[in-house]
Protein backbone atom coordinates (compact mmCIF):
# COMPACT_ATOMS: atom_id res chain seq x y z
CA UNK A 1 0.00 0.00 0.00
CA UNK A 2 1.37 3.44 -0.94
CA UNK A 3 2.24 5.76 1.93
CA UNK A 4 2.25 9.57 2.08
CA UNK A 5 4.12 11.33 4.89
CA UNK A 6 3.91 14.92 6.10
CA UNK A 7 6.65 16.16 8.40
CA UNK A 8 6.58 18.81 11.11
CA UNK A 9 7.46 22.48 11.46
CA UNK A 10 11.18 23.17 11.06
CA UNK A 11 11.93 19.65 9.84
CA UNK A 12 13.03 18.22 6.48
CA UNK A 13 10.12 17.01 4.37
CA UNK A 14 11.46 13.43 4.49
CA UNK A 15 11.92 13.28 8.29
CA UNK A 16 9.48 10.34 8.46
CA UNK A 17 11.49 8.33 5.95
CA UNK A 18 12.68 6.08 8.77
CA UNK A 19 9.11 4.72 9.01
CA UNK A 20 8.47 4.26 5.30
CA UNK A 21 11.59 4.60 3.13
CA UNK A 22 9.64 4.14 -0.10
CA UNK A 23 6.91 6.62 0.78
CA UNK A 24 6.03 9.87 -0.93
CA UNK A 25 7.22 12.65 1.38
CA UNK A 26 5.09 15.73 0.79
CA UNK A 27 6.97 19.04 0.71
CA UNK A 28 4.53 21.79 1.72
CA UNK A 29 6.91 24.25 3.41
CA UNK A 30 7.49 26.27 0.25
CA UNK A 31 3.79 26.78 -0.45
CA UNK A 32 2.30 30.25 -0.17
CA UNK A 33 -0.61 29.95 2.22
CA UNK A 34 -2.59 27.09 3.68
CA UNK A 35 -4.88 26.55 0.71
CA UNK A 36 -1.94 26.12 -1.66
CA UNK A 37 -0.35 23.68 0.79
CA UNK A 38 -3.54 21.63 1.10
CA UNK A 39 -3.91 21.50 -2.68
CA UNK A 40 -0.30 20.31 -3.04
CA UNK A 41 -0.80 17.68 -0.35
CA UNK A 42 -4.02 16.46 -1.98
CA UNK A 43 -2.28 16.18 -5.35
CA UNK A 44 0.69 14.29 -3.91
CA UNK A 45 -1.57 12.07 -1.82
CA UNK A 46 -3.88 10.94 -4.60
CA UNK A 47 -4.01 7.14 -4.71
CA UNK A 48 -2.13 6.62 -1.44
CA UNK A 49 -3.50 4.18 1.10
CA UNK A 50 -1.95 5.45 4.33
CA UNK A 51 -1.23 9.05 5.34
CA UNK A 52 1.24 9.62 8.20
CA UNK A 53 1.50 13.12 9.66
CA UNK A 54 3.84 14.38 12.37
CA UNK A 55 3.07 17.56 14.33
CA UNK A 56 2.24 20.36 11.82
CA UNK A 57 2.17 17.80 8.99
CA UNK A 58 -0.53 15.88 10.83
CA UNK A 59 -2.54 19.05 11.41
CA UNK A 60 -2.44 19.74 7.66
CA UNK A 61 -3.48 16.16 6.90
CA UNK A 62 -6.45 16.58 9.25
CA UNK A 63 -7.47 19.82 7.53
CA UNK A 64 -7.17 18.28 4.06
CA UNK A 65 -9.32 15.29 5.06
CA UNK A 66 -11.90 17.50 6.78
CA UNK A 67 -12.17 19.53 3.56
CA UNK A 68 -12.64 16.39 1.46
CA UNK A 69 -9.42 17.07 -0.45
CA UNK A 70 -7.68 13.93 0.82
CA UNK A 71 -9.47 10.60 1.30
CA UNK A 72 -7.06 7.98 2.61
CA UNK A 73 -8.43 4.68 3.93
CA UNK A 74 -6.10 4.92 6.95
CA UNK A 75 -4.53 7.81 8.88
CA UNK A 76 -1.66 7.95 11.38
CA UNK A 77 -1.16 11.08 13.50
CA UNK A 78 2.11 11.39 15.43
CA UNK A 79 2.30 14.06 18.17
CA UNK A 80 -0.21 16.29 16.39
CA UNK A 81 -1.62 19.36 18.15
CA UNK A 82 -5.39 19.67 18.28
CA UNK A 83 -4.73 23.41 18.72
CA UNK A 84 -1.36 25.13 18.33
CA UNK A 85 -1.84 28.33 20.34
CA UNK A 86 -4.08 28.55 23.38
CA UNK A 87 -7.00 30.98 23.49
CA UNK A 88 -9.20 32.12 26.41
CA UNK A 89 -11.86 29.69 25.14
CA UNK A 90 -9.43 26.83 24.38
CA UNK A 91 -6.81 26.68 27.12
CA UNK A 92 -4.80 23.79 25.72
CA UNK A 93 -2.01 24.50 23.26
CA UNK A 94 1.08 26.71 23.47
CA UNK A 95 0.68 29.70 25.78
CA UNK A 96 0.27 32.98 23.90
CA UNK A 97 3.31 34.62 25.48
CA UNK A 98 5.54 31.66 24.65
CA UNK A 99 4.33 31.62 21.06
CA UNK A 100 4.90 35.36 20.65
CA UNK A 101 8.42 35.09 22.09
CA UNK A 102 9.29 32.10 19.91
CA UNK A 103 8.08 33.89 16.79
CA UNK A 104 10.01 37.05 17.65
CA UNK A 105 13.15 35.02 18.36
CA UNK A 106 12.86 33.17 15.05
CA UNK A 107 12.41 36.45 13.17
CA UNK A 108 15.62 37.82 14.72
CA UNK A 109 17.83 34.72 14.98
CA UNK A 110 16.39 31.90 12.89
CA UNK A 111 19.30 29.47 13.12
CA UNK A 112 19.73 29.83 16.87
CA UNK A 113 15.98 29.50 17.46
CA UNK A 114 15.72 26.44 15.22
CA UNK A 115 18.55 24.87 17.21
CA UNK A 116 16.56 25.42 20.40
CA UNK A 117 13.43 23.99 18.77
CA UNK A 118 15.34 20.87 17.78
CA UNK A 119 16.50 20.64 21.39
CA UNK A 120 12.87 20.51 22.52
CA UNK A 121 12.28 17.58 20.15
CA UNK A 122 14.72 15.46 22.18
CA UNK A 123 13.93 16.96 25.61
CA UNK A 124 13.03 14.41 28.33
CA UNK A 125 13.26 11.50 25.89
CA UNK A 126 14.89 8.44 27.47
CA UNK A 127 16.60 7.79 24.13
CA UNK A 128 17.60 11.42 23.63
CA UNK A 129 21.02 10.59 22.17
CA UNK A 130 19.41 8.23 19.65
CA UNK A 131 16.85 10.86 18.62
CA UNK A 132 19.56 13.55 18.49
CA UNK A 133 21.62 11.36 16.14
CA UNK A 134 18.69 11.24 13.70
CA UNK A 135 18.28 15.01 13.88
CA UNK A 136 21.99 15.46 13.30
CA UNK A 137 21.77 13.77 9.91
CA UNK A 138 19.64 16.59 8.54
CA UNK A 139 20.95 19.65 6.74
CA UNK A 140 19.96 22.55 8.99
CA UNK A 141 20.78 25.15 6.33
CA UNK A 142 18.42 23.48 3.85
CA UNK A 143 15.70 23.55 6.49
CA UNK A 144 16.32 27.25 7.18
CA UNK A 145 15.74 28.06 3.52
CA UNK A 146 12.03 27.28 3.95
CA UNK A 147 9.54 29.93 5.05
CA UNK A 148 9.06 28.63 8.58
CA UNK A 149 8.38 32.15 9.87
CA UNK A 150 5.38 32.35 7.56
CA UNK A 151 4.20 29.00 8.87
CA UNK A 152 4.48 30.27 12.43
CA UNK A 153 2.01 33.00 11.51
CA UNK A 154 -0.37 30.43 10.03
CA UNK A 155 -0.11 28.19 13.09
CA UNK A 156 -1.54 30.97 15.23
CA UNK A 157 -5.06 30.24 14.03
CA UNK A 158 -4.83 26.46 13.63
CA UNK A 159 -7.30 24.48 15.71
CA UNK A 160 -9.55 21.51 15.09
CA UNK A 161 -12.54 22.39 17.27
CA UNK A 162 -14.79 23.26 14.33
CA UNK A 163 -13.56 20.70 11.80
CA UNK A 164 -15.99 17.93 10.80
CA UNK A 165 -14.37 14.62 11.80
CA UNK A 166 -17.27 12.18 11.80
CA UNK A 167 -16.29 10.83 8.38
CA UNK A 168 -12.58 10.36 9.11
CA UNK A 169 -10.88 7.05 8.28
CA UNK A 170 -9.62 4.73 11.02
CA UNK A 171 -6.93 6.77 12.78
CA UNK A 172 -3.93 5.63 14.80
CA UNK A 173 -2.79 8.30 17.26
CA UNK A 174 0.79 8.03 18.56
CA UNK A 175 2.22 10.34 21.20
CA UNK A 176 5.22 10.43 23.50
CA UNK A 177 4.37 10.60 27.18
CA UNK A 178 7.15 13.18 27.77
CA UNK A 179 6.54 15.34 24.69
CA UNK A 180 7.87 18.84 25.49
CA UNK A 181 6.51 20.40 22.28
CA UNK A 182 2.93 19.09 22.01
CA UNK A 183 1.37 17.89 25.26
CA UNK A 184 -0.03 14.36 25.14
CA UNK A 185 -3.46 15.76 26.09
CA UNK A 186 -3.72 17.05 22.53
CA UNK A 187 -3.86 13.50 21.17
CA UNK A 188 -6.46 12.65 23.80
CA UNK A 189 -8.59 15.44 22.34
CA UNK A 190 -8.27 13.82 18.91
CA UNK A 191 -9.22 10.46 20.42
CA UNK A 192 -12.41 12.03 21.76
CA UNK A 193 -13.23 13.72 18.44
CA UNK A 194 -12.47 10.86 16.04
CA UNK A 195 -15.03 8.04 16.05
CA UNK A 196 -12.58 5.42 14.71
CA UNK A 197 -9.39 6.08 16.63
CA UNK A 198 -6.85 4.25 18.74
CA UNK A 199 -4.35 6.08 20.98
CA UNK A 200 -0.89 4.68 21.67
CA UNK A 201 1.13 6.58 24.30
CA UNK A 202 4.83 5.73 24.37
CA UNK A 203 6.39 5.90 27.85
CA UNK A 204 9.63 7.85 28.33
CA UNK A 205 9.31 9.24 24.79
CA UNK A 206 9.48 12.86 23.63
CA UNK A 207 8.24 14.66 20.51
CA UNK A 208 9.76 12.25 17.96
CA UNK A 209 8.31 8.75 18.51
CA UNK A 210 9.43 7.74 14.99
CA UNK A 211 13.07 8.26 15.99
CA UNK A 212 12.63 7.06 19.57
CA UNK A 213 11.61 3.57 18.39
CA UNK A 214 11.08 3.35 14.64
CA UNK A 215 10.68 -0.45 14.62
CA UNK A 216 7.85 -0.32 17.14
CA UNK A 217 6.07 2.38 15.14
CA UNK A 218 6.52 0.45 11.92
CA UNK A 219 4.77 -2.53 13.53
CA UNK A 220 1.93 -0.34 14.80
CA UNK A 221 1.46 1.28 11.42
CA UNK A 222 1.63 -2.03 9.54
CA UNK A 223 -1.04 -3.45 11.83
CA UNK A 224 -3.20 -0.35 11.44
CA UNK A 225 -2.89 0.24 7.72
CA UNK A 226 -1.97 -3.21 6.41
CA UNK A 227 1.17 -1.70 4.84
Amino acid sequence: MRVLTLSGWGQPHDALGVLAPGATHADYAGCVGVEEALAAIAEQGRGHGVVIGWSLGGQLAVRAIAAGMLKPPALVLIAVPFRFVATPEQAFGMKRDLYDKFRADYARRAERTLHKAWGLVVKDDRRANHVRAHLGRHDKQAVLEKDWLGWLDRLDGFGCEDLPMGHFPPTLLIHGERDAVVNVEQSRRFAEALPQSRLEILPECGHAPHWHDSEHLQRLIAEHGHV
